[in-house]
């Protein structure tokens, strides 16, 4: 069987589902801090998180507890590394994918890939879906 991704996709892989994976705790642990601390807008209604707070100075006080809990968590610390580490797979996939261009549209896409965020996106997406059993060695 043919691989169909290669190291960088992997890498990509891994590191995009590395932050997902800590944010997803930073999000457990502001539900937990909202649920413990019975918060409630003035409608009744009770925020999923803490930006959907509508008491500006609850939100303050709660938003600093709760970057505190994470904090002790040692999930901010993690969170930069995972992010810092997917910044650079994110790099060199695009990097790869760029290779298979022709020389032409490869040198408007490096300057683009720098300077807009969404060619970025763009080709960092393409690159990443790519079936390298189809690309030759």
């Amino acid at each position: 069987m043919k691989r169909t991704t290669n190291k960088y996709q992997k890498a990509y892989m891994t590191a995009k589902a590395r932050v997902q994976e800590i944010e997803s705790r930073q999000e457990a642990i502001e539900k937990k801090y909202i649920s413990d601390n019975d918060i409630v807008n003035p409608d009744g209604s009770v925020p999923e998180f803490l930006y959907c707070m509508e008491d500006d100075a609850a939100f303050e006080k709660a938003n600093d507890e709760c970057a505190a809990l994470i904090s002790a968590a040692g999930l901010e610390t993690e969170l930069l590394s995972a992010r810092s580490a997917l910044k650079i797979a994110e790099d060199h996939l695009i990097a790869y994918g760029l290779s298979l261009a022709p020389a032409g549209v490869r040198a408007t896409l490096e300057k683009a890939v720098q300077h807009n965020a969404a060619t970025r996106a763009k080709v960092l997406d393409l690159a990443f879906r790519l079936d390298v059993s189809t690309v030759s060695a």
